[in-house]
């Protein structure tokens, strides 16, 4: 598959799904395929967007291998051909991040994002030597992920190295450096399908960018979709409008939870169980946001007019 085949199908809103859990912490797969439909019947469709499931957003920090191969399996079923399924695969050991690998192509995911090991930083020559190593043993596409802030700030020279090996389409994009962001994105979006990381979905599609990463089309998808339409169309004052009539402000909450509990379930899962969806709490030491924060969440889907599951009024 050449990346201009990739770019058929990898395009639009990727959304950060959550993984849902019971109020015990248990895994929660009905609850999951439940809120894969809402997100499929709210317009994240083949073409229009792409779900990411079991990725930080889908807290797989804290689940364990066989969790991980369970949220796979049971996302594309409910998916049903109708939009793209993508996971994490990273780990520690590279075994394992083979094992999920192998596990994603086998249950008929469309790729997987890959990183770099952490923990121990990595050398340049460490990142091309997983990457080729998993590229060998299985025929899933992988997708580069940047994770510039686990150590390793991938140069211009490593991305080409790493495109080059034909399993690679694809990389999910941020850079603290504003001209390497540019400068990459610019110069290989022939060579890859780059999906923004870095919330600068205007100035990423300006720059050859196929598409962005969401929390919002968890709780919220035909706005996204709307804001790609906008991008898709080349108009960007529309866009930019469209960004500053919610998503900036939700940002700024966002930033409030993040301030008293780590990773990124607290805040999706709450926006989701505001408008009635079923996610229940992240996985502790993290928390579900204070009632306080709460309120002000309410407040803003109000003033936003973010809409509400059928018989759901906000709280």
């Amino acid at each position: 598959m050449s990346s201009d085949e990739t770019r058929d199908w990898l395009c639009g809103p990727m959304v950060a799904v959550a993984t849902p859990f019971t109020e015990d912490f248990e895994l929660d797969l009905d609850a999951l395929q439940a809120n894969i439909r809402f997100m499929i019947d709210g317009g994240v469709r083949q073409g229009q967007g792409t779900l990411l499931v079991g990725g930080a957003g889908g807290e797989h920090p804290a689940l364990n291998i066989s969790e991980r191969k369970d949220v796979m399996t049971a996302s594309v079923e409910a998916a049903n051909g109708e939009a793209p399924v993508l996971t994490s695969v990273q780990h520690t050991d590279p075994r394992v991040t083979l094992e999920l690998a192998q596990h994603a192509h086998k249950a008929g995911l469309g790729g997987v994002q890959l990183g770099p090991t952490y923990y121990y930083e990595p050398t340049e020559d460490d990142a091309y030597r997983l990457f080729e190593y998993i590229a060998s043993k299985t025929d899933v596409t992988l997708m580069i992920y940047h994770t510039w802030w686990d150590g390793l700030h991938m140069s211009r020279g490593l991305i080409d190295r790493l495109a080059r090996i034909d399993t690679v389409k694809a990389v999910k994009w941020s850079t603290p450096d504003d001209r390497h962001y540019r400068n990459v994105m610019s110069d290989m979006s022939d060579d890859l399908v780059f999906i923004d990381n870095s919330g600068q979905q205007i100035l990423s599609h300006m720059y050859g960018a196929r598409g962005f990463i969401t929390h919002l089309s968890g709780f919220w998808p035909q706005y996204p979709t709307d804001i790609w339409n906008k991008l898709e169309s080349g108009d960007y004052a529309g866009a930019k409008k469209l960004l500053a009539a919610f998503k900036w402000k939700w940002v700024n909450w966002r930033a409030k939870v993040s301030a008293i509990t780590g990773g990124e379930g607290p805040f999706i899962k709450a926006a989701m169980e505001e408008v009635g969806l079923k996610v229940g709490p992240p996985r502790p030491p993290s928390v579900r946001p204070t009632p306080e924060l709460m309120k002000e969440l309410t407040q803003l889907f109000e003033e936003c007019g973010v809409p509400y599951l059928s018989g759901v009024t906000s709280r």
